[in-house]
């Protein structure tokens, strides 16, 4: 599986495609990344090809990473360019705090 921190990817937020697959209630109560485009986990993995390209690259974010890395791999295992943030959202604004 392959994954990437928060850290490295901060300059180029704006020119890759990155998605957040946190559940409804808990991307519209905590921050977001503006560049991120959300789509729920469950509906993720239920019709992957209804929201992924497999000539495409996608950088997969969550709350922490671990919901993340297990999607990350499920969809890699179906022929999908995915990369696992880890961390997540909270490495993100934990940094931006220090």
């Amino acid at each position: 599986m392959k994954s990437v921190t928060i850290q490295s990817l901060k300059e180029k937020l704006d020119s890759i495609d990155i998605i957040d697959i946190r559940e409804v209630e808990e991307f519209n109560a905590l921050p977001k990344l503006k560049q991120a485009k959300h789509i729920p986990m469950n509906q993720l993995i239920q019709k992957p090809e209804s929201y992924l390209n497999k000539q495409e690259c996608y950088y997969l974010i969550c709350r922490s990473g671990a919901r993340t890395a297990n999607v990350t791999q499920y969809l890699d295992s179906l022929g999908y360019n995915v990369i696992n943030v880890t961390g997540g959202m909270l490495e993100y604004y934990n940094e931006r705090k220090a």
